[in-house]
């Protein structure tokens, strides 16, 4: 029998206006997979209006046998939902006035100033529409090619971002693109004239109490690091190493608790507990969607308007969210929904380094989706 370690809340769900048979639900979906041997953690966070009624954990913590548990507290890679927190660093520098959306990149990185990769814009890459190359097996290709060396190396740019031809002129399709989030993050330093890992931190985490959210993973906290193999325990080695790609577009370790924060920050405009990190316009505009009639092949799925804001996105296939739900999903698997018209945050961690499994995401967001009264 699988055992969930139950973290703080503040309200009951009966508070929150929530049916709780959803959380046994999700418990019974979970704790099965777990023991069955499926998956190695599942951890979820819920709130309402600000207050968390839901915070459980079960699970190990890594992958080795003599693993501690997952607990509610446990630090995870969120790959992607890294994103969203490069989309703010960016979004704060063009509240300083020392960027604008319609920029060309080539303004700040000489090394985009070529016929091909001239016109796009800070705008472009926050969207997913620079035509720079898609995440390896985005278009499903069978033999998917692996830039992952080239990327860690100190010439990423000019090996990786900029090597070949751009797959459609900006502006034109949709194609997911970490490797623009890391050249957003490398527009963050060189604007900034400090490291991007030191201007998060100093910008967004410790305004926000993120505690326990890092680029570089301090030694003493890697005990405390959910792994899932041998090479997610070389990455958190890593973690403190300044050299080669950013980590703009999945970089961040981080916990439930820390994103409802930043979850919540977004929902309440910007600011949570009394700091305001965004302003109320800025969080507006990268919560509305930027696209008009632009396509997207969508990992298989031809779509004729995606819809997409600056970091945030709108899409969770099959789910019941609701059209206006922002959220982002990281590789691993980790979610962060934001339902602004429900005052709902669900964040979602599951320790699983396979491919994209609607049982683990899917289905689990129904059930909590649905347990909203």
């Amino acid at each position: 029998m699988v055992e969930w370690k139950k973290g703080q809340v503040d309200i009951s769900p009966k508070d929150a206006v929530y049916d709780d048979s959803k959380l046994a639900l999700l418990e019974a979906h979970y704790g099965s997979r777990i023991e069955q041997g499926n998956i190695q953690a599942a951890s979820f966070l819920m709130a309402r209006g600000g207050k968390v009624f839901a915070h459980q954990a079960a699970g190990r913590l890594t992958y080795k046998a003599d693993s501690k548990p997952f607990t509610v507290d446990a630090i995870k890679g969120i790959a992607s939902i890294s994103k969203l927190i490069t989309a703010s660093a960016v979004m704060k520098l063009v509240e300083d006035g020392a960027l604008w959306l319609e920029q060309t990149v080539k303004e700040v990185i000489k090394e985009f100033d070529t016929p091909m990769h001239g016109g796009i814009t800070i705008r472009h890459l926050l969207t997913h529409t620079s035509g720079l190359p898609a995440d390896s097996g985005y278009f499903t290709e069978p033999y998917a090619l692996n830039r992952h060396e080239a990327m860690e190396a100190g010439d990423w740019l000019t090996k990786s971002v900029l090597a070949g031809p751009i797959q459609s002129k900006p502006g034109e399709h949709w194609a997911y693109c970490s490797i623009g989030f890391s050249v957003l993050a490398e527009i963050v330093s060189r604007i900034s004239g400090v490291h991007f890992n030191e201007f998060v931190p100093k910008k967004i985490f410790a305004p926000l109490g993120m505690t326990r959210s890092f680029l570089e993973v301090p030694e003493k906290l890697k005990p405390e690091v959910s792994l899932m193999a041998d090479w997610d325990e070389e990455k958190l080695g890593r973690s403190a190493e300044r050299k080669g790609l950013p980590g703009g577009g999945g970089g961040v370790y981080s916990t439930l608790h820390d994103l409802f924060v930043f979850g919540q920050a977004t929902m309440n405009g910007g600011i949570y507990n009394g700091t305001r990190i965004l302003g109320k316009k800025t969080v507006q505009e990268m919560t509305r969607n930027q696209l008009s009639g632009v396509p997207a092949f969508h990992w298989g799925k031809h779509l004729a308007d995606f819809r997409h804001g600056l970091g945030w996105g709108f899409y969770c296939d099959g789910s019941l969210t609701g059209p206006e739900t922002i959220n982002h999903q990281g590789w691993g698997c980790s979610y962060l929904f934001v339902d602004p018209v429900e005052r709902f945050v669900f964040v979602l961690f599951v320790a699983d380094p396979h491919d994209w499994n609607p049982e683990l995401v899917v289905e689990p967001t129904n059930i909590a989706f649905s347990g909203i009264g």
